[in-house]
C-alpha cells in the first residue's frame, strides 16, 4: 500500500509544467492591470478634486506686465 501511495503521490508532483512560466507572466501583468484600473476609480474624486484646485488658481493669477511698455 506504501508503494502504490508513493507512485501516486510522485506521478501527481512530476507533472508536465511546460508553458506555465508565460501563464504565470500573464496572470501577473493581468493582476498588475486590474490593481491599476482599481486604484485610478479610487483616486479619481481626489485628482478631480486637484485639478479643479489648480484650475481656479491658474484662472486667478494675472499674468505679470511685459517690461518697457
Amino acid at each position: 500500500m506504501l508503494t502504490f501511495a508513493r507512485a501516486w503521490l510522485q506521478e501527481k508532483l512530476h507533472r508536465n509544467e511546460r508553458g506555465q512560466g508565460s501563464i504565470e507572466y500573464v496572470l501577473l501583468i493581468l493582476g498588475v492591470v486590474l490593481f491599476l484600473i482599481v486604484a485610478a476609480f479610487g483616486l479619481a474624486g481626489g485628482l478631480d478634486a486637484a485639478v479643479a484646485l489648480v484650475t481656479d488658481w491658474i484662472s486667478g493669477v494675472s499674468p505679470p506686465a511685459i517690461p518697457g511698455t
